[in-house]
Formats: C-alpha cells, structure tokens, sequence
C-alpha cells in the first residue's frame, strides 16, 4: 500500500521533488540515494536511523541524509506532513562537491548555536505548505526558491565534509544491503533461515550476520520480523481477514511472540490498531 499524495509541479529537473503527503503506511528499513526531509503537519511519526530513535511532532523538521538507512512509524489517525527529495547528484551545477557534505539536522537535537537557523528552516516549511495551498501560477518559482533557501541553511550551519573514500565504500555496502532486503521481500512469507538468506548472497553465515548488524542497527531476523509486520499492519487496516489468517499469511505463526513484537513497535494491539482506523476518512 503506497502513500497518498499530492505531487506538485515542480520540475523534476531541479533535482528535488515536493509531496504533501498523507500517511497511510509504514516504512520498514530502507534507504535511497535522495536526501529526504520531513516536516509533519499533523500526526507524530517515530524515525529510527543510525542506531538513535527520533519522535517527530506537528511543526517537526527531520532530514535523512543520502544512502542512510532508516524506518518510519507513523500515528494513527493518519498523520499528514511534507516529504521532500533532494538529489544531490543534480544539485552539482550549484555546488559541485556538495556530494561530499554529510547532513545532519534533527528536530531533537539542534546544537543551540543551530537553533535560529533550525527555526529559520521551519519557517521556510510553513511559507511552502501556504504556497501549496494558494497554488499561484508563480507556485514553481516560489516553491523552488524556498528550496533552494533550505538547502543554502542546511549547507552552511548544519553539514560537515564526508571523506570521498567513505562514500565509495558506503555506495558498495549500500548496494549489498539492497540485495539483502530484496531477498527478504521476495520470502518473508515463508520461513526464511538465516543459513539460506547468507547462500543466496553468497555471504558466510557470520559475516552476514556482522555485515547486516552493522549497516542497518538490527540483526537480520528483527529485520524480517519488521517486514513482516509492516505487512501485517497494512493487511489489518485494508483487508478484513482475522488477525490469524492475516498473521499466518504472512510468515508469523507464534502468537505470543506477534502480539508482544506488535506492540512494541506501534504502541497497539492490532485490534486496537482496527478500532483507531474505523472512522479515519483515509483509511477506506
């Protein structure tokens, strides 16, 4: 089940793309070669990346940096927000070196020298929910010069330089990790072995399980649990199967551990999780 949202016209060419977005789904562990920023409108969301957790709440910014793996959780009723993707490839013509700056810019934790210039960020997002909402013919131009303003912020106060050798080892481990979490979604419903998910990337077993550990912060059946999960959640909000059969389908079949892994990560029983959706306009 993919998000709901609206796409603005805003040339892919510029190297960003703009979504107001409602929330309909989780993210489990992923990553993807844009720098992604976050700013909620309504709702909270739990983003957990680099082995920190991070509570976004209404009026929140969160930036994802480039090729970091990270998963979203988000609060019913649906939360509604911002999304934003930055290609910092075809960001080149304006700073040709800006692939090797890393940023760093969360909600919780701006350093308070930061403060004004995380502020300063947070105004720019509200003057861009109000461009959307207007929608003047000058939208584009408006909306792309306030992107541009961000990242002009988020450059000069909230990176720092990335050594190139970095990048080039991240990129290749990245791709591994890919190869990795394609595996899982092709067999999270059946039972998936650690032995055979390290042949089928041609890994020994111990250092698939390091490899893994390493770059995502979880080992690689916590991972496959939160698949499924994910799953599991989307089937219980759009399907109407019982929770047994939509547990079973997809590749749980020990109750106590699903009901205690459930709760732990949405902070609700999947009936209560069925309850809270009921009368959510965005869940049909």
């Amino acid at each position: 089940m993919e998000t709901i949202f609206k796409e603005t016209n805003v040339s892919p060419e510029m190297g960003f793309q703009i979504k107001f977005v409602t929330m309909s789904c989780n993210s489990p562990p992923h990553w993807h070669r844009e720098m992604e920023i976050l700013y909620i409108l309504n709702g909270s969301a739990v983003l957990t990346m680099e082995g920190e957790t991070y509570c976004i709440k209404p009026l929140d910014l969160m930036v994802v940096d480039s090729s970091i793996i990270h998963e979203v959780v988000y609060e019913l009723p649906q939360t509604m927000g911002i999304c934003i993707h930055i290609s910092k490839s075809s960001l080149r013509r304006y700073m040709p070196d800006i692939e090797l700056l890393g940023i760093t810019c969360h909600a919780n934790k701006p350093l308070p020298k930061q403060q004004d210039s995380y502020n300063r960020l947070c105004e720019y997002l509200k003057d861009l929910t109000q461009l959307y909402f207007v929608q003047k013919p000058s939208y584009p131009f408006a909306s792309s010069a306030l992107i541009l303003s961000i990242l002009a912020v988020l450059v000069d106060e909230f990176s720092s330089p990335i050594p190139d050798t970095v990048i080039t080892t991240g990129n290749s481990q990245l791709s591994r990790v890919e190869q990795i979490f394609q595996y899982v979604e092709q067999h999270y419903k059946e039972p998936v072995e650690l032995q055979a998910a390290a042949d089928a990337l041609g890994l020994n077993k111990e250092y698939f399980c390091r490899f893994f550990k390493k770059n995502t912060g979880m080992s690689f059946l916590q991972y496959v649990s939160h698949v499924r999960l994910n799953h599991i959640y989307q089937d219980l909000l759009y399907t109407d199967s019982s929770i047994q059969e939509i547990m079973e389908s997809n590749g749980i079949f020990n109750n106590k551990m699903f009901y205690k892994q459930f709760k732990e990560i949405f902070h609700c029983t999947p009936r209560e999780l069925r309850k809270l959706s009921r009368d959510n306009p965005y869940v049909q």
